[in-house]
């Protein structure tokens, strides 16, 4: 079952390679390596962990939602590589153990986020915060913005990325999409 595509041949190297957390006051080392197929289990561990507490409620027997889980996460992967052919798939880890997972795509006009997602048991760290952090400093060095689409029930990651100067720049029914630098009118907005 193939659910990451090859690795890319060359990824340039990581602005986040050593980095450090300092928001909780740790330093808890970090780093950031290329996803390879080995990952697929840890991938879609995480993804299931990043779907909230509202699919185990599902009235579905357990194996029922498991497969659904994994459908879902199989249509996750071909989304991303259908949108983001040039992604940047990346996995977060802390003392070479896996704890999140990074994708990013770098074009002329923007850095995109496309997916940041940190094991349970690591958030509220800072390590989310000291990624976004890396990106907005790469982005800003080339002149740049950030962009990224959030979910509007999402409410944890709308703070964070409100926080840390990201502002509302599009909306539809499911997402929000928001952009760093905002530009003049750069006041962040909640979602409504």
């Amino acid at each position: 079952m193939t659910t990451s595509p090859p690795e890319r041949e060359d990824l340039g190297a990581s602005p986040f390679e050593d980095a450090r957390t300092d928001d909780a006051g740790g330093a808890a080392s970090f780093a950031l390596r290329a996803e390879v197929e080995t990952d697929a289990a840890f991938r879609l561990a995480l993804f299931r962990t990043s779907r909230g507490p509202g699919w185990d409620q599902l009235p579905l027997p357990a194996d029922m939602l498991a497969q659904l889980m994994e459908q879902q996460f199989h249509a996750q992967t071909q989304g991303y590589r259908a949108a983001y052919p040039q992604a940047r798939l990346e996995i977060v880890t802390m003392n070479t153990e896996p704890v999140g997972r990074l994708a990013t795509q770098r074009d002329a006009d923007a850095l995109h986020l496309i997916d940041i997602a940190v094991v349970p048991e690591r958030r509220g760290q800072g390590i989310g915060g000291a990624i976004l952090r890396a990106l907005m400093d790469e982005a800003a060095a080339t002149g740049r913005p950030v962009t990224l689409h959030v979910a509007r029930d999402n409410l944890a990651a709308q703070r964070l990325y409100h926080r840390l100067g990201f502002a509302l720049a599009g909306a539809d029914e499911t997402h929000l999409t928001l952009a760093w630098p905002a530009g003049s009118a750069s006041t962040p907005v909640a979602a409504t």
